[in-house]
């Protein structure tokens, strides 16, 4: 299988790919094949397995590392750091570009991650469609903060004093090949009415297995007193609320992304 690299980049990715440990993330990012040329029509399928087998052979005294620094980060913010577990499959970053157009987020480590920015959008998310809480809110404009709206002076900005960090895994998780099967594909690229005709090309895509444990955490900016600490476990209820009622990533809607205690 050809590779979209430098020749002598190719020869070092072939002479070491069966060694261990590797990093699912470069290989997913820099490393995969040149299926668009391929005459394989397995080819980008065969790519995913790759990074799928990969992830098998992490190097996971970097994952203990890892989480031990994550770990001492948020507990010098005022954190108290918990865990949920997948109800089923997770993604996320489904949407982001890369060289096989299904996308997945993965640390610089290799490891699956929630970014910290879509965790705060996760409690933000539940606070105001669940609880119906607004900028109006005092509670939810000290969590959150606010930027100016159209037409508002910038002095109005007001940053939440709630930190919302990336959430980890707890323990090496299990990524595990999905595949949507679009029906029309030729009404999807606007080419025809859907028909009967038509054949199904698979999309395949890579999750985290279900029952994955993930470690989340909320900080707060400045000392914790009476007052600072209700408003930091209601941002942390709302974060809870929000990854079992509302899930995290893509497919949602399908039934990935959700999590339990």
């Amino acid at each position: 299988m050809e590779y979209p690299i430098p020749k002598k980049s190719a020869e070092a990715w072939q002479k070491h790919r069966s060694k261990s440990p590797q990093n699912p993330g470069l290989i997913f990012d820099r490393f995969a094949p040149d299926w668009g040329s391929s005459t394989d029509k397995e080819a980008k399928k065969k790519a995913f397995q790759d990074v799928e087998d990969v992830a098998k052979r992490v190097h996971t005294p970097l994952l203990s590392a890892w989480g031990a620094r994550w770990e001492a980060t948020v507990r010098n913010t005022n954190a108290d750091p918990f865990s949920l577990r997948t109800d089923w499959r997770f993604i996320a970053g489904l949407g982001r570009k890369g060289p096989l157009e299904a996308g997945f987020t993965f640390h610089r480590y290799g490891f699956p991650m929630l970014p910290g920015s879509s965790v705060k959008g996760i409690a933000r998310a539940y606070a105001w469609l669940v609880e119906e809480r607004r900028e109006s809110d005092p509670d939810f404009l000290t969590i959150f903060g606010r930027a100016p709206q159209k037409g508002e002076d910038e002095s109005v900005a007001q940053s939440g004093r709630a930190v919302f960090f990336d959430a980890i895994p707890a323990r090496l998780p299990k990524l595990e090949l999905d595949i949507m099967n679009p029906h029309y594909p030729k009404y999807y690229q606007g080419k025809e009415p859907p028909t009967d005709s038509q054949s199904p090309i698979p999309v395949y895509f890579l999750t985290v297995a279900p029952n994955a444990e993930f470690r989340f955490a909320v900080g707060w900016r400045g000392p914790l007193d009476d007052e600072t600490h209700r408003l930091r476990n209601l941002a942390k209820d709302w974060l809870i609320g929000g990854l079992t009622e509302l899930g995290a990533g893509a497919k949602t809607s399908a039934g990935y992304g959700y999590f339990h205690k």
